[in-house]
């Protein structure tokens, strides 16, 4: 037991926001890094400690933070995250859910939101939507040219599965409203009204 309160003791923010990450929604796991990195980011613009100590820059996939990626191998080598899945182990989760406990139910909340968000999205959906959500974080993107190509594709992909607005899916897409509307209907799918 007091080995598990050292530990919290000595994680940083970072750290802390990461496991209640990694364990939100009854402990899913998180894709894979890139989404680990990705999730945390949208995150970390919520909570400007986070966003200080991870300072996330535009990188060579989008928004990276070195600090995040550092504190995720951390954790892994304490033996809180897997070392084959970015998932908690059983040590990982009684920490997870003694930092719950400790934790603003806002943060609990916009943690668990970005990880339903982001989860279950495709590498292309979540470039997509982070690239043209976040211009600054694509300027060193070696995937914007990939990702342009299929906008309009990713925005009705991302209107389908209704993560992001009939307004937001237009701007991913690069078109109007009503072109993206039409573009929708020829495509099969369904508008709802707003």
């Amino acid at each position: 037991m007091n080995e598990k309160r050292r530990i919290e003791d000595d994680l940083s923010i970072t750290q802390k926001v990461s496991i209640l990450l990694i364990g939100a929604n009854s402990f899913q796991p998180i894709r894979g890094k890139l989404w680990f990195q990705k999730e945390l980011f949208l995150i970390a613009r919520n909570i400007g400690e986070l966003a200080e100590e991870a300072d996330f820059e535009s990188d060579f996939i989008g928004p990276y933070s070195e600090i995040a990626d550092e504190e995720l191998d951390q954790l892994k080598r304490e033996g809180i995250v897997s070392k084959e899945k970015v998932e908690l182990t059983p040590l990982g989760r009684d920490v997870a859910n003694r930092l719950r406990v400790q934790s603003p139910p806002a943060i609990l909340k916009l943690v668990s939101e970005m990880k339903r968000f982001l989860n279950n999205l495709t590498k292309e959906e979540l470039l997509g939507f982070i690239y043209y959500s976040y211009p600054e974080m694509r300027v060193d993107s070696v995937e914007f040219a990939e990702i342009d190509k299929n906008r309009v594709q990713i925005a009705i992909s991302l209107f389908g599965k209704r993560k992001v607005s009939l307004g937001k899916a237009a701007l991913i897409a690069g078109m109007s409203q009503d072109d993206f509307i039409s573009e929708l209907k020829a495509t099969g799918v369904r508008v709802f009204a707003e």
